[in-house]
Protein backbone atom coordinates (compact mmCIF):
# COMPACT_ATOMS: atom_id res chain seq x y z
CA UNK A 1 0.00 0.00 0.00
CA UNK A 2 2.83 2.38 0.83
CA UNK A 3 4.69 1.62 -2.85
CA UNK A 4 1.21 2.11 -3.97
CA UNK A 5 0.76 5.71 -2.66
CA UNK A 6 4.46 6.63 -3.59
CA UNK A 7 3.53 5.95 -7.02
CA UNK A 8 0.89 7.89 -6.89
CA UNK A 9 2.35 11.17 -5.85
CA UNK A 10 5.23 10.45 -8.17
CA UNK A 11 2.60 10.00 -11.24
CA UNK A 12 0.86 13.64 -10.12
CA UNK A 13 3.88 15.15 -9.44
CA UNK A 14 5.09 14.52 -13.60
CA UNK A 15 1.70 15.06 -14.57
CA UNK A 16 1.68 18.53 -12.91
CA UNK A 17 5.22 19.18 -13.94
CA UNK A 18 4.18 18.30 -17.24
CA UNK A 19 1.33 21.07 -18.01
CA UNK A 20 1.90 23.28 -20.58
CA UNK A 21 2.42 27.20 -19.67
CA UNK A 22 -0.17 29.92 -20.13
CA UNK A 23 1.39 32.93 -21.84
CA UNK A 24 -0.92 36.11 -21.27
CA UNK A 25 -1.77 38.45 -24.00
CA UNK A 26 1.78 40.32 -23.18
CA UNK A 27 3.91 36.99 -24.08
CA UNK A 28 1.85 36.60 -26.65
CA UNK A 29 2.26 39.48 -28.12
CA UNK A 30 6.30 39.73 -27.56
CA UNK A 31 5.87 36.41 -29.40
CA UNK A 32 3.95 38.22 -32.19
CA UNK A 33 6.40 40.89 -32.44
CA UNK A 34 9.37 38.49 -32.65
CA UNK A 35 7.49 36.52 -35.33
CA UNK A 36 7.68 39.31 -37.75
CA UNK A 37 10.77 40.75 -36.73
CA UNK A 38 11.98 37.30 -38.19
CA UNK A 39 9.40 37.61 -41.52
CA UNK A 40 10.67 41.02 -42.04
CA UNK A 41 14.31 39.35 -42.72
CA UNK A 42 15.89 42.54 -41.87
CA UNK A 43 17.47 41.86 -38.11
CA UNK A 44 21.34 41.66 -36.75
CA UNK A 45 22.55 39.64 -33.54
CA UNK A 46 25.31 40.78 -31.74
CA UNK A 47 26.66 38.25 -29.10
CA UNK A 48 28.32 38.56 -25.59
CA UNK A 49 29.32 34.82 -24.50
CA UNK A 50 30.46 32.27 -26.40
CA UNK A 51 30.44 28.94 -25.32
CA UNK A 52 32.88 26.70 -27.35
CA UNK A 53 32.73 22.73 -27.23
CA UNK A 54 35.42 22.33 -24.49
CA UNK A 55 37.94 19.74 -25.44
CA UNK A 56 40.45 18.68 -23.46
CA UNK A 57 43.27 20.27 -25.36
CA UNK A 58 41.19 23.54 -25.28
CA UNK A 59 40.92 22.83 -21.78
CA UNK A 60 44.81 23.18 -20.90
CA UNK A 61 44.66 25.91 -22.90
CA UNK A 62 41.70 27.85 -21.07
CA UNK A 63 43.62 26.89 -17.38
CA UNK A 64 46.55 28.93 -18.30
CA UNK A 65 44.11 31.75 -18.24
CA UNK A 66 45.34 33.10 -21.36
CA UNK A 67 41.05 34.07 -21.94
CA UNK A 68 41.09 36.71 -19.17
CA UNK A 69 39.56 36.73 -15.75
CA UNK A 70 35.94 35.55 -15.07
CA UNK A 71 36.06 33.18 -18.68
CA UNK A 72 36.40 29.50 -18.62
CA UNK A 73 36.85 27.38 -21.51
CA UNK A 74 32.99 26.69 -22.03
CA UNK A 75 31.98 30.41 -20.96
CA UNK A 76 34.09 33.35 -22.49
CA UNK A 77 32.72 36.93 -22.55
CA UNK A 78 32.69 38.31 -26.04
CA UNK A 79 31.10 41.98 -24.95
CA UNK A 80 34.53 43.58 -26.16
CA UNK A 81 35.34 41.62 -29.27
CA UNK A 82 33.75 42.73 -32.93
CA UNK A 83 30.30 40.29 -33.59
CA UNK A 84 27.76 40.26 -35.61
CA UNK A 85 25.36 38.22 -37.67
CA UNK A 86 23.25 39.98 -40.05
CA UNK A 87 20.18 38.62 -41.78
CA UNK A 88 18.91 40.82 -44.63
CA UNK A 89 16.74 39.88 -47.21
CA UNK A 90 18.17 36.71 -48.65
CA UNK A 91 21.93 37.02 -47.35
CA UNK A 92 23.10 36.75 -44.65
CA UNK A 93 26.64 37.72 -43.59
CA UNK A 94 28.59 36.98 -40.04
CA UNK A 95 31.47 37.34 -38.10
CA UNK A 96 32.37 35.32 -34.76
CA UNK A 97 35.18 35.42 -33.15
CA UNK A 98 36.27 31.47 -32.86
CA UNK A 99 37.72 29.66 -29.86
CA UNK A 100 38.17 26.00 -29.96
CA UNK A 101 40.00 23.58 -31.72
CA UNK A 102 40.33 22.96 -35.45
CA UNK A 103 39.78 19.30 -36.23
CA UNK A 104 41.62 18.35 -39.48
CA UNK A 105 43.84 20.03 -41.89
CA UNK A 106 43.70 23.14 -44.28
CA UNK A 107 45.27 25.70 -41.70
CA UNK A 108 44.02 29.38 -41.41
CA UNK A 109 43.75 31.33 -44.58
CA UNK A 110 44.91 34.82 -44.49
CA UNK A 111 45.29 35.08 -40.98
CA UNK A 112 41.42 35.05 -40.51
CA UNK A 113 40.74 33.22 -37.66
CA UNK A 114 37.31 34.08 -37.36
CA UNK A 115 34.16 32.34 -38.23
CA UNK A 116 33.20 34.84 -41.39
CA UNK A 117 30.63 34.52 -44.21
CA UNK A 118 28.27 36.72 -46.58
CA UNK A 119 26.54 34.59 -49.47
CA UNK A 120 23.18 33.06 -49.44
CA UNK A 121 22.35 30.40 -47.32
CA UNK A 122 21.40 26.62 -48.54
CA UNK A 123 18.45 24.85 -46.79
CA UNK A 124 17.04 28.39 -45.21
CA UNK A 125 14.44 27.09 -42.56
CA UNK A 126 12.26 29.45 -40.14
CA UNK A 127 10.22 27.13 -37.72
CA UNK A 128 7.56 28.60 -34.94
CA UNK A 129 7.17 26.39 -32.04
CA UNK A 130 4.08 28.16 -30.23
CA UNK A 131 4.16 25.63 -27.27
CA UNK A 132 7.51 27.20 -26.24
CA UNK A 133 7.32 30.93 -27.81
CA UNK A 134 10.90 30.29 -29.81
CA UNK A 135 11.55 31.11 -33.52
CA UNK A 136 14.16 28.44 -34.89
CA UNK A 137 16.27 29.26 -38.38
CA UNK A 138 18.15 26.58 -39.77
CA UNK A 139 20.71 27.15 -42.35
CA UNK A 140 23.85 25.94 -44.55
CA UNK A 141 26.86 28.62 -44.91
CA UNK A 142 29.95 28.25 -46.63
CA UNK A 143 33.66 30.69 -44.90
CA UNK A 144 34.54 33.52 -46.47
CA UNK A 145 37.72 32.95 -46.46
CA UNK A 146 38.26 29.32 -46.56
CA UNK A 147 37.42 27.42 -49.23
CA UNK A 148 37.23 23.97 -47.51
CA UNK A 149 34.79 25.72 -44.30
CA UNK A 150 31.40 25.31 -44.63
CA UNK A 151 28.83 25.76 -41.45
CA UNK A 152 25.70 24.36 -40.13
CA UNK A 153 23.85 27.19 -38.34
CA UNK A 154 21.13 27.06 -36.01
CA UNK A 155 19.77 30.58 -34.29
CA UNK A 156 16.82 30.44 -31.82
CA UNK A 157 14.99 33.50 -30.91
CA UNK A 158 13.17 34.24 -27.98
CA UNK A 159 10.00 37.18 -26.78
CA UNK A 160 12.55 38.73 -24.98
CA UNK A 161 15.04 39.23 -27.94
CA UNK A 162 17.64 36.86 -26.43
CA UNK A 163 19.00 34.70 -29.07
CA UNK A 164 21.37 31.81 -29.08
CA UNK A 165 23.41 30.85 -32.50
CA UNK A 166 24.66 27.33 -32.38
CA UNK A 167 27.45 26.44 -34.95
CA UNK A 168 28.46 23.51 -36.53
CA UNK A 169 31.58 23.27 -38.41
CA UNK A 170 33.04 20.58 -40.70
CA UNK A 171 36.86 21.60 -39.49
CA UNK A 172 36.35 23.08 -36.38
CA UNK A 173 34.71 22.00 -33.16
CA UNK A 174 31.60 23.17 -32.18
CA UNK A 175 30.53 26.70 -30.97
CA UNK A 176 27.48 28.47 -29.55
CA UNK A 177 27.09 31.82 -28.96
CA UNK A 178 24.40 33.81 -26.59
CA UNK A 179 23.18 37.25 -26.96
CA UNK A 180 21.13 39.68 -28.33
CA UNK A 181 18.36 40.22 -31.51
CA UNK A 182 17.25 43.51 -32.55
CA UNK A 183 15.61 45.00 -35.71
CA UNK A 184 17.94 46.07 -38.98
CA UNK A 185 17.04 49.93 -38.63
CA UNK A 186 17.81 49.72 -35.02
CA UNK A 187 21.12 48.78 -35.41
CA UNK A 188 23.99 51.37 -36.01
CA UNK A 189 26.10 50.98 -38.96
Amino acid sequence: MKNFILYSALILLFIGCGSSREFTAQDNQAYQNLKDLVDSRTFEIVSNRASPFASAAFSRVANSRILGPGNSANNIDITANANRLRIKGDSISGYLPFFGDQNFGGGYNNNKTSIEFDDVPKDFQVTHDDQKHTVEIRFKIDDTYRNSEHYDMMIILYPNLRSTIRVQSTTRSSIEYTGRVSALEDVKE
